[in-house]
């Protein structure tokens, strides 16, 4: 009775595995779901920098990355300057150009010497 019982579950946890690798969605807790058609814009946001390491947290534009010409602030996120068209492919295109001078590439190095990342 046992090994059957055990026999069950391994087929039905399988069942779910091969369910869940078929699915095309994902369901964020606390985020309301959206569908999107083909050619919908998407709007790239960005929340912070953050590290493991100093874990003193930084804004987004802490450092000078391309800044869209208005930032909205929205519930812990910016929006960004990338963008996308729903299931359409796009080619690479350059953001923007920012000359680096001493102060942004130390500002920078530091930023990547304490591990940060951006959320």
């Amino acid at each position: 009775m046992e090994r059957s019982s055990n026999g069950l579950w391994y087929t039905l946890f399988n069942l779910v595995v091969c369910f869940i690798s078929f699915s095309e969605s994902v369901h964020l807790p606390g985020v309301a779901s959206r569908d999107y058609q083909r050619g919908d814009h998407l709007q790239v946001k960005v929340n912070k920098l953050s590290s493991t390491k100093t874990r003193i947290p930084h804004e987004y534009y802490y450092l000078n990355y391309c800044k869209s010409k208005h930032v909205e602030n929205s519930t812990e996120t910016e929006n960004s300057v990338y963008t996308f068209l729903m299931r359409e492919e796009q080619p690479c295109k350059v953001a923007c150009r920012v000359k680096l001078d001493a102060e942004f590439s130390k500002k920078f190095k530091e930023i990547i010497d304490d591990e940060y990342r951006v959320n």
